[in-house]
């Protein structure tokens, strides 16, 4: 019986050990993470025009690359009116499997906006990514 006392005081240090660095490795990892909500808290939303009767499906305009997608009953060029008006005149233009694709150079931003026929509406895909000229 002695063997076994003398083992399990033995034991007790690592395990000490063990659990302090697991806890120091938790609350840094906390930190971090706090670090990091705080700052997408004072974060920006990614500015991205949408037409005023869309019926958005998803959303995701908190950081780079932006996105959003949306159904709209307005026509094509109607679409494109807007996103001209909006962004300027696109500096290419794409019709691959009935699908066009406008892509429009701003500033500090790519814009790429996805037109296609989804039986009586128009589906939008926006895509406004980072521009890589300086």
């Amino acid at each position: 019986m002695q063997p076994l006392r003398f083992i399990a005081k033995k034991a007790i240090l690592p395990s000490a050990l063990l659990l302090l660095t697991i806890s120091l490795i938790f609350n840094i990892n906390s930190a971090h993470a706090e670090t990091i909500d705080s700052g997408k808290s004072t974060l920006e939303k990614i500015d991205i025009a949408i037409i005023n009767d869309a019926r958005i499906f998803a959303k995701f305009d908190e950081s780079m690359p932006a996105v959003v997608n949306y159904f709209t009953p307005l026509t094509e060029g109607a679409v494109i009116d807007f996103y001209n008006k909006s962004y300027g005149e696109p500096v290419k233009r794409e019709r691959k499997r009935g699908r066009l694709t406008l892509n429009y150079q701003q500033t500090q931003q790519q814009i790429r906006v996805v037109i296609s026929q989804q039986n009586n509406l128009r589906q939008v895909d926006v895509l406004v990514e980072k521009s890589m000229q300086k």
